[in-house]
C-alpha cells in the first residue's frame, strides 16, 4: 500500500491518499481550489481514483469530492440517510460551505452538491482497493455520521484524537464510546490519521485517546456549569478557539449557562 497525506492550509485538515495496484481511494478531500488541485495531482500519479471515502459529512471534509467525478464516494449510511431524505443536517453542511466560502472569498466554480455516486456504509463493512480492504467503523459523538477507516496498519479516525485541538463533542455519551472503541483498537495498528493534525504513532493517539476520555469525563461528572468551565483542557489551550469550543462542550453535556 502507498499512502500519502496532504494538509490544508485552514486547521490542518488532512487529505489521505491511499493506493494500491493501481487503484487509488482519497479521504476528505479538502479544501480550497488550489488544494484540491493539488489533491487531483498527487492522486494522478499513484493511480486511478476509484473511491473518495468521507470520515463524517462536515463541510471542510467534503467539498473536494467534485474532483471525482468518476470515483464513487464511500460514507457512513448515516450520513447517506441523510442525503437522501434531505435532513436539515445534511443542508446544513452544504450551507456552512457556501457561508465560509462566501466570506473570504473564495470562488468555488464546482458548486455546493452531495455526490450522486454514493456507497453508504455500516459499521465492519468493507471497500475493496486493488486488493486492500478498507474496513468501515462506526464513529458517532463529534457528529452522527463519523465514519473511520481501518485500512492494514493505519487508523484514519476523522474528527477525534486530533493533536491540535480540544474534542469537538455533539453527543457526550456516543464521544465516549467512540474514544473507548478506538482506545482499544489502538494496540493493532501502527500509525493514526486525525482529521485534523500530523501523522501520529499508535502510542501517540493512544495518549491522546486517554486524555480526551479524562476530559470528557470530568465534563460529565462536573456538578454544575461553573465546575464544568473549570475542567481544563486536554491540550491547545493556547490555540484561538479552544476556550468558545470548551464553553460548546460544556454545553453539549448539560452544564451550558
Amino acid at each position: 500500500m502507498k499512502l500519502d497525506i496532504l494538509t490544508s492550509g485552514i486547521w490542518q485538515t488532512t487529505s489521505t491518499l491511499l493506493a494500491s495496484r493501481g487503484a487509488c481511494a482519497v479521504v476528505d478531500p479538502a479544501y480550497f481550489p488550489r488544494e484540491i488541485d493539488a489533491i487531483v495531482a498527487r492522486a494522478g500519479e499513484l493511480g486511478r481514483v476509484e473511491v473518495v471515502a468521507f470520515t463524517h459529512g462536515h463541510w471542510d471534509h467534503v467539498m473536494g469530492h467534485t474532483a471525482f467525478p468518476q470515483a464513487t464516494v464511500a460514507l457512513s449510511c448515516v450520513l447517506a440517510d441523510a442525503i437522501a431524505t434531505g435532513d436539515a443536517r445534511a443542508s446544513r453542511y452544504l450551507d456552512d460551505a457556501r457561508s465560509f466560502d462566501s466570506r473570504w472569498y473564495v470562488e468555488r466554480s464546482s458548486g455546493y452538491r452531495w455526490p450522486e455516486r454514493r456507497r453508504a456504509l455500516g459499521d465492519g463493512d468493507t471497500v475493496d482497493l486493488g486488493g486492500l480492504a478498507l474496513r468501515a467503523l462506526h464513529l458517532p459523538g463529534h457528529s452522527p455520521d463519523g465514519l473511520g477507516l481501518l485500512v492494514d496498519d493505519v487508523l484514519l479516525v476523522g474528527d477525534y484524537l486530533s493533536p491540535c485541538e480540544i474534542p469537538f463533542i455533539d453527543d457526550a455519551a456516543a464521544y465516549r464510546a467512540t474514544l473507548a472503541r478506538l482506545a482499544g483498537l489502538l494496540a493493532d495498528v501502527k500509525r493514526v490519521i486525525p482529521g485534523h493534525g500530523r501523522l501520529l504513532a499508535a502510542a501517540e493517539a493512544l495518549a491522546i485517546a486517554r486524555a480526551d476520555l479524562d476530559y470528557v469525563d470530568r465534563l460529565l461528572d462536573a456538578k454544575d456549569a461553573a465546575a464544568a468551565r473549570a475542567v481544563p483542557l486536554p491540550r491547545a489551550a493556547e490555540v484561538v478557539g479552544m476556550s468558545e469550543h470548551h464553553l460548546e462542550n460544556c454545553a453539549a453535556v448539560g452544564r451550558g449557562g
